[in-house]
Parts: structure tokens; C-alpha cells; sequence
């Protein structure tokens, strides 16, 4: 019995082993292919080793969670979290059940080390990134620490409805109208428009940058001249508020349709290390970090003054009737 068993295992062992057939240097080359995991190690940059695994995958993930709490320490004798989320979620739910997932492409784990005297090595950071995403990240926002890059871009009449009477005219002198396009570079600020990576609960016009015309203003480049004599100043310009309570945007859009971020991650690291991703070099702080590129997040003047509502994110949600 057992002699007839050993036969029948043997056959098609047999048989693959015959089927196998080799491959000349032509045929070779002709194959296209990628492997599954990638591994990158790279010595002494900036006194740091780097193991980097890249996992070549491309995800549709639905995720909710009720909080999302890291870095929950004592910094510079101050309580609190370095990252901060309620009701987290990424990706949405339709009215009837579908989702929109979000999308990512090319998930990593990356690793830093440092060398002590006697030659051993200690992780030092850890970092999990994604080589692009795309989708909606909702939830209620209380503090953030990293490097958060939004684009404000979008007509100016959502401004000239928070403007009075002489805001307007000024606008108006600049030859901005309600019709023409105007863009701002907003991060992460302090109460008092300065920028800040650290624990931050608003987002802003920095102190010193001012509004840029993109398109339709009636003096041409004489208007973004006037502009640039209006910086925002102790989060305002001309007035007007330039710095929003991160808790006021419920639902922010990774990406855009046709196109996905590149270069969000979110770190943990005991000492400052930049982190490399190709020629773009990130510089972090201890604690958690995350990171989201310029580009990554897209919001108009009108989202900005009022705020954006979160998106359905489960089926029976709370936030919805």
C-alpha cells in the first residue's frame, strides 16, 4: 500500500520535472516582470542605515476607526497626542451600500537604524508609506503633527461674501471680481499664523505669504502685485481670516480623480531623520509624523470659510439620519 502511494506522489513529480524546458538568452529577454516584494538598503546617509520593503500592490481598502491616538506623550511638559482623530475612516459608502474604496499603490514598510559604539544597531524609526493613494480620509481632526501641504484654489466669491463694504472695494481696487480664480498655499499654523509641525489643531495662509492670481483677475500682473502687498499677517489678510480650525474639514480628498498623491506616509522616530523618497527628502521630528505632499489635498475658499462635511462612511452611520 504505502510502495503504491510513493508511486502516485512520484508520477507527477515526475512529470512536471520532464515538462520543464531551459530558456535561451532571447527568450529571456523577452519575459517582463516584477517582483512581488522589493528590499532596499542604504548605508550612512545622514548617519543612518535604511531597510526599506516595498510591497508592489495595489489596494482597495474601506477602514473605520473610532480613534486614531498616536504619539500620546508628555512634550516639552505639555500633554496631549501628536496625531489625533476621531471617527477615523478612509474611503466612503453610497445610499445604497457601495463603496467607494480608497485606492493605494505600492505599499512600503521602511526601517532606520543607528550604529552605537560597540558596532550594534538600534531602530531608531519606523515608517509605513505608500507610493500613491487616492480616496477620501475622514474624521474629526483635534491635533496633527507632520508635514500637511493644501492647495486653496478657487473663485474669490465665497471672499467677497466674508467681506464687507470696504474689503470689497479694496478686492475690487486689486481688480480681483468674484469670477476670477485666486490661490493660496495653506500648512499647519499656530493661533497666530506661524507655521508649526508640531501638534497642530489649525490650518492656514503662513504668516507673509499672500493670495496669487491664477486666472481673471483685470489688472493682469498688476493684480497679483497688489496682492502681494496684502501678506497674511497674525492669520488674516486685508481682514479676513486666513487660518481654520483642522476640525472644521471632516472629510479631505487625497489625490484627485486622475491623479494620486505621491509620498504620504505616516513615521514614528525617537530623533529628527529625513526620510528619502526618490529625490524628494522629508525632514521629521521625534514622535509621530505624517505626511502629506503638496498637491495631496485640494480644497476651494468656500470650503475653507465653512468648513467640509464628512462623508458617509459606514452603511448605519451616526453622522447621517
Amino acid at each position: 500500500m504505502y510502495r503504491f502511494l510513493s508511486v502516485l506522489l512520484l508520477v507527477p513529480l515526475l512529470n512536471a520535472h520532464a515538462a520543464l524546458q531551459p530558456m535561451d538568452d532571447e527568450e529571456l529577454g523577452d519575459q517582463v516582470g516584477q517582483a512581488f516584494i522589493q528590499f532596499d538598503r542604504t548605508e550612512n546617509v545622514g548617519g543612518l542605515d535604511f531597510t526599506k520593503i516595498t510591497f508592489g500592490l495595489d489596494v482597495e481598502t474601506s477602514l473605520n476607526a473610532d480613534l486614531v491616538d498616536l504619539g500620546n506623550y508628555n512634550r516639552n511638559g505639555q500633554a496631549g497626542s501628536d496625531i489625533r482623530i476621531n471617527d477615523f475612516a478612509l474611503g466612503s459608502v453610497n445610499d445604497d451600500g457601495s463603496i467607494n474604496p480608497f485606492n493605494i499603490t505600492d505599499p512600503f514598510l521602511e526601517v532606520a537604524f543607528d550604529e552605537d559604539q560597540s558596532g550594534r544597531q538600534n531602530v531608531v524609526g519606523v515608517r509605513f508609506g505608500f507610493s500613491g493613494a487616492q480616496g477620501s480620509l475622514s474624521g474629526n481632526i483635534e491635533s496633527l503633527t507632520g508635514n500637511i501641504e493644501v492647495d486653496v484654489v478657487g473663485s474669490a466669491s465665497p471672499i467677497y461674501d466674508e467681506a464687507n463694504f470696504g474689503q470689497q472695494f479694496l478686492l475690487f481696487l486689486a481688480g480681483v471680481s468674484r469670477d476670477t480664480r485666486l490661490r493660496a498655499d495653506a500648512v499647519l499654523v499656530d493661533g497666530s499664523g506661524n507655521p508649526t509641525n508640531v501638534r497642530a489643531s489649525s490650518v492656514g495662509v503662513a504668516n507673509g505669504e499672500t493670495l496669487q492670481c491664477e486666472s481673471g483677475c483685470n489688472l493682469g500682473g498688476l493684480s497679483d502685485f497688489l496682492l502681494g502687498l496684502f501678506g497674511s499677517n497674525n492669520c488674516a489678510v486685508l481682514g479676513l481670516s486666513t487660518c481654520f480650525d483642522l476640525g472644521n474639514f471632516n472629510t479631505l480628498q487625497i489625490g484627485s480623480e486622475n491623479a494620486p498623491a505621491e509620498g504620504l506616509f505616516v513615521s514614528f522616530q525617537s530623533q529628527p531623520i529625513t526620510w528619502i523618497d526618490g529625490n524628494t527628502s522629508t525632514r521629521t521630528v521625534s514622535g509621530a509624523y505624517v505626511n502629506i505632499p503638496n498637491g495631496g489635498i485640494v480644497v476651494d475658499f468656500e470650503q475653507s470659510f465653512n468648513g467640509i462635511p464628512r462623508v458617509r462612511t459606514k452603511l448605519l452611520d451616526p453622522y447621517f439620519d
